[in-house]
C-alpha cells in the first residue's frame, strides 16, 4: 500500500474513532442530565391545580399540552417556589366538591375573588383584566348604549360578569337578557351561530375572536369593568402554598414575567391553540 494511501486510511480511522467517543460521553451527559432533573423532580412537592378549558388562559395545543397565559404562570411560579404543578381537567360545576374532597388542591383558572371573597382561601391578585363586550360588526350594536331589552347577552356561568350583570350593578338596562353557558368556547359558539347578540367577558378573549374571525365583529371601545385574578384554596386551607406563590407572585410582577407572559398570547401572537372567566 502506498505511504500516502496508507497514511490517509490511519487519520480516517483516528476521526471515525473520536467521532464514536463524543457521541458516546454527549448521549451519556444529556441522559444523566435528563435523568438528574427527572429524580430532582420526584422530590419536590405536588400541587394539583383544577383547570378548564378557557382560551387564552388554559387550552391544549397542537401537541396536547397544556399552554396558556395561567399555565405559563403557574409553571413559572410553581418552579420558583419549588413545586411541581400537576394540571388536573375538571368540569367547572364540580370545582368546589373536588376541592373539598381533596382531588385538587386549588383553581387557577381565569378566577376572581369578587363577590367570593369569603368562599376560598386566596392568594393576593396576580392579574388584573379589563372587560368588554364584543358582537358583530352588522349587529347595528356599537356601546353599552345600545344594549336593552331586546339583546341577549352571553356569559359564563357564575363569572363577575353573570353576578354583575343580574345584581343590575351596570351601566347596562336592566331588561337585558342574560345567557350563561359553562364556559367561554360555548359563549363564543353562541355568538358566531347568533344565538346571542354580545359576548361579555375579558378583552384577551375578545380579541382572540376578533382575530379568529377577521372583519366580522369589533369589541366596544367603553369598557365594562376591572377584574382581579388570584387562586384560590378551599376555605380554611392551613398549609404554606398560598404564603410560597403570593411571594413568588409578587417577585413575578416585579420583574414583569407576568407581562411578559400575558404579551405572548396577545391576538395573533400564537396561532397554535385548539380553541374567562370574566
Amino acid at each position: 500500500m502506498p505511504r500516502r494511501i496508507k497514511r490517509a486510511a490511519i487519520v480516517s480511522s483516528v476521526l471515525i474513532l473520536l467521532v464514536a467517543v463524543c457521541a458516546v460521553a454527549l448521549t451519556y451527559t444529556v441522559r444523566s442530565s435528563s435523568t438528574s432533573s427527572s429524580e430532582a423532580d420526584k422530590d419536590l412537592p405536588v400541587l394539583k391545580i383544577g383547570v378548564t378549558d378557557n382560551d387564552p388562559y388554559v387550552y391544549t395545543d397542537i401537541a396536547g399540552d397544556y399552554a396558556g397565559i395561567d399555565i405559563d404562570i403557574a409553571r413559572e411560579a410553581c418552579k420558583r417556589a419549588g413545586i411541581k404543578p400537576q394540571f388536573i381537567d375538571i368540569s367547572w360545576n364540580d370545582r368546589d366538591r373536588l376541592l373539598k374532597n381533596g382531588e385538587i388542591d386549588c383553581l387557577w383558572c381565569d378566577y376572581s375573588p369578587c363577590y367570593r371573597e369569603d368562599e376560598y382561601c386566596w392568594t393576593e391578585p396576580y392579574l388584573t383584566l379589563t372587560v368588554s363586550v364584543a358582537t358583530k360588526k352588522t349587529s347595528g350594536i356599537k356601546s353599552l348604549a345600545y344594549l336593552d331589552g331586546s339583546k341577549t347577552v352571553a356569559v359564563i356561568a357564575g363569572s363577575v360578569s353573570e353576578r354583575r350583570l343580574l345584581a343590575g350593578d351596570l351601566e347596562i338596562s336592566s331588561d337585558v337578557h342574560i345567557k350563561s353557558y359553562g364556559s367561554a368556547e360555548l359563549c363564543k359558539a353562541a355568538l358566531v351561530k347568533g344565538y346571542v347578540d354580545c359576548w361579555m367577558a375579558d378583552v384577551q378573549s375578545l380579541d382572540c375572536l376578533v382575530a379568529q374571525y377577521p372583519g366580522l365583529y369589533r369589541v366596544f371601545a367603553d369598557n365594562v369593568m376591572t377584574v382581579d385574578l388570584g387562586v384560590a384554596f378551599k376555605d380554611g386551607y392551613e398549609g404554606e402554598y398560598v404564603k410560597d406563590l403570593n411571594t413568588v407572585l409578587f417577585e413575578m410582577d416585579r420583574d414583569d414575567t407576568i407581562e411578559r407572559i400575558v404579551g405572548k398570547y396577545k391576538a395573533g401572537a400564537t396561532t397554535d391553540r385548539q380553541g374567562a372567566e370574566s
